[in-house]
C-alpha cells in the first residue's frame, strides 16, 4: 500500500517506508521496546505493525505527538488515532501500517508481539 505523495514529491511512500518513519519518530522521543513487525504473510488487514512503549501517560502522548509531526512533515494526513489522548494505549491506523503506542504495563500485559512471533518477522529498532 502506498499513500499519496506530498505536493512537490514525485514518489508515494511504501508501507515499509511509513513504518520506518513512525519508528524513527518514536525513537527520537525515546520510545522503549520499539519494534516493527512484518505481518504481510499472515494479515490481510495491514503490512506492518509498529509497537512503541512509553514510561508514563505524558511520555505516550509525546510519542504520539512526535509520530504525528513526522507524518505531517512527510505529507501523510490520512491516519486516524484511536484511544483517548490521556490513555496509555493509542492506535494509529494508516491502512498498510498500524502503530500501537502503549504504556509499559499495557505492553507487558497484552504482549502483541507474541501473537505474531511465529508467523512474522520482527525488527527490533
Amino acid at each position: 500500500m502506498k499513500l499519496k505523495a506530498k505536493p512537490g514529491r514525485t514518489k508515494a511512500l511504501s508501507s515499509n517506508a511509513i513504518a520506518s518513519l513512525i519508528a524513527k519518530a518514536a525513537q527520537d522521543k525515546q520510545a522503549l521496546d520499539l519494534e516493527i513487525i512484518d505481518i504481510r504473510k499472515t494479515s490481510s488487514v495491514c503490512n506492518y505493525m509498529v509497537l512503541a512503549s512509553g514510561n508514563s501517560s505524558p511520555h505516550v502522548q509525546a510519542l504520539r505527538d512526535g509520530i504525528d509531526e513526522a507524518l505531517s512533515k512527510a505529507g501523510i494526513k490520512d491516519g486516524k488515532w484511536q484511544g483517548k489522548r490521556d490513555s496509555n494505549w493509542m492506535v494509529l491506523d494508516l491502512i498498510g501500517v498500524v502503530a500501537h503506542v502503549m504504556g509499559r504495563q499495557e505492553r507487558e500485559k497484552y504482549a502483541l508481539e507474541k501473537l505474531w512471533e511465529k508467523s512474522a518477522f520482527t525488527y527490533h529498532v
